[in-house]
């Protein structure tokens, strides 16, 4: 498996990386957004997009892979947003008994006895991971961070579901620029500029970002 394969913040498997660009399971909404992005400004803040391709009866979107030619990533995904799932979407209350094995996997002690019987449903998991996390509370969640080393042999990845406190996040945003401390203030300065892109974007304040998220990316062995 090659680097650009590994995936964090728990898009394994709707991603297939190929190369340059890295295949993601087509949603009609994200691909209309993509389409409408491409005479945007906010453009340079997203991967670019080379339309769709069908493979095995399955749509995917055609993204750029952002960590083609580092030698050494460090990628953090930060998951935006009070709320982090759709209202009105399918299957919402459908009981699952996959979703209360993941929810277990998480805290053995969560589920209610009922809900051990039942299974539980997309929103009751949705709810359950926006309240153990800073989802609520600070409006947005580090949902994974991964350093996948130079040799390919080793790599470090910390789950940080848990993470919900201000100091607990700091710690976590302190784990993730450990490796080159100096992208810290290009990281600041980035979201400075983007804030403004955002500010000021049509497409941006037109439509309810609900679920997205900022993917945050360096190469250890830049200069």
């Amino acid at each position: 498996m090659s680097r650009g394969e590994e995936q964090v913040g728990g898009h394994g498997g709707s991603m297939v990386v190929e190369g340059s660009r890295l295949l993601k399971a087509c949603l009609d909404p994200e691909l209309e957004f993509y389409k409408r992005l491409e005479n945007e400004s906010l453009a340079d803040y997203a991967p670019k997009f080379h339309g769709t391709v069908t493979k095995e009866g399955k749509e995917f979107l055609v993204l750029e892979n952002l960590t083609e030619g580092m030698e050494d990533p460090v990628v953090m995904d930060i998951k935006m947003g009070t709320t982090t799932f759709v209202e009105d979407a399918d299957d919402l209350d459908t009981k699952r008994m996959d979703l209360l094995q993941k929810m277990i996997k998480v805290d053995p002690n969560a589920p209610s006895e009922s809900q051990r019987e039942t299974g539980i449903s997309k929103r009751e998991y949705m709810l359950f991971r926006e309240g153990i996390s800073s989802t609520t509370s600070l409006g947005f969640r580090i949902e994974g961070i991964k350093h996948i080393h130079a040799d390919d042999t080793s790599k470090t990845e910390i789950d940080f579901k848990k993470v919900k406190s201000p100091d607990q996040v700091l710690e976590a945003l302190k784990i993730f620029v450990s490796f080159r401390p100096q992208v810290a203030a290009e990281f600041k300065k980035l979201l400075a500029e983007l804030e403004q892109i955002l500010r000021g974007s049509k497409l941006f304040v037109s439509h309810r970002a609900t679920g997205s998220s900022i993917l945050f990316l360096y190469d250890v062995k830049s200069a």
